[in-house]
C-alpha cells in the first residue's frame, strides 16, 4: 500500500475513533443496592475541573431528576461509587428540607467506595436520597439523586 493511502486509512480511522468518543465526557456512576434490587445512574450535575463547585453553574448536567429504588423498613441499603468519588471525597444524605431534623448526612467518605445504612419507615411519596462529591471546604462538586420508595 503505498504511503499516501496508509495515511489516509490511518487518519479515517482516527477521525472515526473521534466521532465515536468525543462527543461527552460521562459522569462517574453511583449505584444503590436493597433487598436484591440495585439501580444506578450518571450524576445530575458534575463538575469535571478542579476547584470548580456545583453552585459555580459550571458544572456538566448528565441526568434529570431522580432515580428510584423500592426499599423495605429494615432493609440495608448500599451506595457504591467509583473509583473518581473516593479519590475526591463523597457523601450520602438523605432526605431533603431546611434544617437538620430533616436531612441526615453521613460523615465525608475518603477512601471507601461502599456505605451501608438501615432503611427507615419511607412514606407513599418516597424519601429523597442525594450522593455528593465534595471538595477540602465541604462543598458540593457532584450530585446523585435518587428517590427511595416503599417496596409494594
Amino acid at each position: 500500500m503505498p504511503a499516501r493511502r496508509r495515511l489516509l486509512a490511518a487518519t479515517s480511522t482516527a477521525l472515526a475513533l473521534a466521532a465515536l468518543t468525543g462527543c461527552e465526557k460521562p459522569a462517574p456512576l453511583v449505584t444503590l443496592v436493597s433487598g436484591g434490587q440495585s439501580v444506578y445512574k450518571q450524576a445530575n450535575l458534575y463538575c469535571f475541573d478542579e476547584g470548580v463547585t456545583v453552585d459555580s453553574g459550571e458544572c456538566a448536567q448528565r441526568a434529570e431528576g431522580a432515580t428510584r429504588l423500592e426499599v423495605q423498613r429494615g432493609e440495608t441499603v448500599g451506595v457504591d461509587v467509583g473509583k473518581d468519588l473516593v479519590e475526591r471525597g463523597w457523601r450520602v444524605q438523605l432526605g431533603s428540607g431546611e434544617t437538620a431534623e430533616q436531612v441526615q448526612a453521613s460523615d465525608v467518605l475518603e477512601d471507601q467506595h461502599y456505605f451501608t445504612f438501615t432503611a427507615p419507615d419511607v412514606p407513599e411519596e418516597g424519601i429523597p436520597l442525594t450522593v455528593l462529591t465534595v471538595d477540602e471546604a465541604d462543598v458540593s462538586t457532584g450530585e446523585w439523586l435518587f428517590l427511595l420508595v416503599p417496596k409494594g
